[in-house]
């Protein structure tokens, strides 16, 4: 069976909503569609992957593709930001190849299944969850179907049991039962590297130290339920880990395959278990490999004992969510973690000689511009390397979506779901631009502080810091304009 994935284009100023430079950095390999490559691949089927927001592709670009490739199916997978995107390409292909089958996956799908396959006929099915056994099973029924979609779409008892998809049935909109989830990741393949164009991805500027840069996932799952976070809704609370060992295999791999210097981890909270952290570094230090490395932390998941192994086994920079610096904005979003916390596991991972990225929220729910100058301040206090001042987005499928018209206003219009533009108005605030004007404060009292420019200055130690300070300075000017 022969089928295209599709990750669809989003541009630098839909990703942004403001000029930051084209050259910036910033694409993410879509592992997941990478994964779900890996996965059919090594089960017989033939597929090709499309990242065509890293290839800069237009939806005509994607469509000779197509023509070029003639796959059985097509399957888009997106975040909410770019769901609008995949489904208008999804809609041309439609039009103009009638008999391939189309799949929608991914983040965005798995939170809203029955009203996208309600509002969206371009797709004839949707898959929800985690992917790889669902895909399988769905590529392994269309087989059986000879690739006729017509038939395919009009056998519903086959269809009712595929776990994990949305289709439309005899009487509406059906979501089948959710799939279990893969017990032992190390069975699954790495990521189908190979099918995506790696020398692409450069991560943003404050985010890396050595190229080549390799992005990795270690831990599927989250036991926290921040009220902002809709990452739960795809892998849910319970966690599941590959083996030290075998993520280290993995760098290895990407290390003789691709020249990988350095690795981002992407996992939601890394270092969630404390005695797996421990032994995936010291299976690092093991094998004497020469690789640095990045990852998200939570702060009261550290501890100097960790950190000062971590920083042995080549990790640089530490990614916290902070998120506020009054106690009552932490308490409303379900954070679970004291500004004490925030205070000591920033002070102790740069003790470590570990670098400290902070993120911090504006516009949360019950905060004024008074309560947000003291999370500023806070972010002044704490004095991480570098901080990120997003506005407060309620993602669909969080608590905070279900109660953000009880504690202000929100715009839904999806384009605009990505961490940059306020489509939350918290009841504090007058309107929208009291938020971005805040926003746009907030970068300008961190970042231009003479104690910022001058610790900046004296990191500089490499050609390759340069440079990498000259497109961060570029972001700066973007988000401060």
């Amino acid at each position: 069976m022969d089928i295209m994935l599709v990750y669809p284009p989003l541009t630098v100023e839909e990703r942004y909503a403001r000029g930051v430079g084209k050259s910036i950095g910033g694409d993410l390999p879509p592992l997941g569609i990478a994964s779900l490559a890996a996965f059919v691949r090594e089960k017989g089927h033939t597929v090709d992957v499309v990242d065509a927001l890293a290839l800069n592709m237009s939806h005509e670009d994607i469509l000779r593709r197509v023509e070029e490739k003639k796959p059985d199916i097509v399957g888009f997978s997106s975040l909410t930001v770019s769901f609008h995107r995949a489904a208008a390409c999804a809609k041309q292909i439609r039009e103009r190849y009638p008999n391939i089958l189309l799949i929608v996956g991914g983040h965005h799908a798995t939170i809203m299944p029955r009203e996208i396959m309600q509002e969206f006929d371009c797709f004839d099915i949707l898959g929800y969850g985690e992917g790889e056994l669902t895909l399988l099973h769905l590529l392994d029924e269309y087989r059986k179907a000879g690739a006729d979609r017509a038939m395919f779409l009009k056998n519903f008892d086959a269809l009712a049991n595929i776990d994990g998809i949305v289709f439309r049935g005899r009487d509406g909109v059906v979501v089948n039962r959710p799939r279990e989830l893969i017990k032992d990741l190390d069975a699954l393949p790495f990521p189908a590297r190979d099918m995506l164009p790696m020398e692409r991805y450069i991560p943003l500027p404050n985010q890396y130290l050595r190229t080549p840069v390799v992005h990795m996932c270690a831990i599927r799952g989250c036991p926290f339920a921040c009220a902002f976070c809709s990452n739960n809704a795809v892998f849910g609370r319970k966690i599941r880990a590959r083996t030290p060992a075998k993520v280290v295999d993995e760098i290895q791999f990407v290390m003789k395959e691709y020249g990988a210097r350095e690795i981002s981890f992407w996992d939601d909270t890394m270092t969630i278990n404390r005695k797996w952290m421990m032994e995936f570094c010291d299976e690092i230090i093991r094998r004497g490999l020469d690789v640095t490395w990045t990852g998200y932390a939570r702060v009261d998941t550290v501890d100097p004992e960790l950190l000062a192994k971590m920083k042995k086994a080549g990790c640089w920079n530490l990614f916290f969510g902070f998120e506020a610096g009054d106690q009552t904005l932490l308490d409303n979003i379900c954070k679970n973690i004291t500004v004490e916390n925030s205070r000591q596991a920033c002070r102790w991972t740069q003790e470590a000689g570990i670098e400290v990225r902070g993120s911090f929220m504006l516009a949360l729910p019950g905060e004024t511009p008074e309560l947000a100058r003291k999370t500023i301040d806070f972010a002044i206090e704490l004095n991480p390397d570098y901080a990120q001042f997003s506005v407060t987005t309620p993602y669909p499928g969080t608590q905070l979506w279900h109660d953000a018209e009880k504690v202000g206003t929100l715009d839904r219009n999806f384009s605009n779901y990505h961490g940059w533009t306020a489509v939350f108005v918290p009841k504090g605030y007058k309107n929208r631009e009291e938020v971005e004007k805040m926003a746009r404060l907030a970068t300008r009292k961190f970042y231009l502080r003479p104690a910022f420019v001058w610790g900046a200055l004296r990191k500089i130690r490499t050609w390759e810091d340069v440079k990498r300070y000259l497109k961060g300075f570029r972001m700066l000017l973007g988000f401060i304009q």
